[in-house]
């Protein structure tokens, strides 16, 4: 599972930045255009994954683990919120079409997060990054923790 919320996040924060790298990079346009059809889909998986990871690692253990272990802790929380905001976004026009209409107050929430999109995807690709490098143990050997 933890595995699946990194590629997420990853996936997801690329997707998000895709102005910003076409703008940098215009051949990446071809690729980036094959994941945006999939947006909605990968928004709601990662919510989903975000949810079940953050109450199958026991948020108590996390913000306890916050003062002995503060970088993994601290990478946790950051996906989770992350993942959390960034899949509401993607998935909103997929979860309002199995709601069965529109929400005024979902669809004002997430206008007002729009233009944040960029930074959120950028947060969710570090995070991604840094916890699979948490996870495979090479973090520990960059930082000590």
């Amino acid at each position: 599972m933890d595995f699946l919320l990194y590629a997420l996040l990853i996936l997801a924060g690329f997707i998000a930045m895709s102005g910003v790298i076409v703008a940098k990079r215009p051949d990446a346009r071809a690729v980036l255009d094959k994941l945006v059809p999939f947006q909605a889909i990968i928004g709601v998986a990662l919510l989903v994954v975000a949810v079940i990871f953050f109450l199958k690692s026991n948020p108590l253990a996390i913000i306890k683990g916050l003062k002995t272990s503060p970088v993994i802790n601290v990478v946790q929380l950051v996906m989770v919120l992350a993942g959390v905001v960034l899949g509401f976004l993607f998935g909103l026009p997929q979860i309002a079409k199995w709601a069965g209409g529109n929400n005024p107050k979902a669809q004002e929430l997430a206008g007002t997060l729009a233009p944040y999109t960029v930074l959120i995807g950028m947060v969710a690709l570090v995070a991604g990054l840094a916890g699979f490098l948490y996870r495979i143990g090479l973090m520990q050997k960059i930082i000590g923790d």
